[in-house]
């Protein structure tokens, strides 16, 4: 498991109690119970975890979780993070 995806579990099980099983590759955020106020917040937490800046279409409802992981991934390899 990456960095990238090990932040994103541990954000999603600790601060929205999501059920680690739920957390496939193919799960939008949507289907693992996040929507409006809690996507602002996800993307929150992930920029204070990870240092780089999760914009709002980045993480919408339909973004799954390896969409979202993969532009994180990417997000930190430009900035030098990895």
């Amino acid at each position: 498991m990456s960095p990238v995806d090990a932040t994103l579990h541990s954000v999603l099980t600790g601060k929205f109690e999501v059920v680690a099983e739920s957390i496939r590759p193919d799960a939008t955020l949507e289907s693992l119970d996040l929507d409006s106020l809690p996507l602002a917040e996800l993307a929150l937490a992930l920029q204070e975890e990870l240092g780089v800046k999760v914009e709002e279409h980045e993480a919408t409802k339909a973004t799954t979780v390896a969409e979202l992981t993969s532009t994180l991934t990417t997000k930190r390899t430009a900035a030098g993070a990895l």
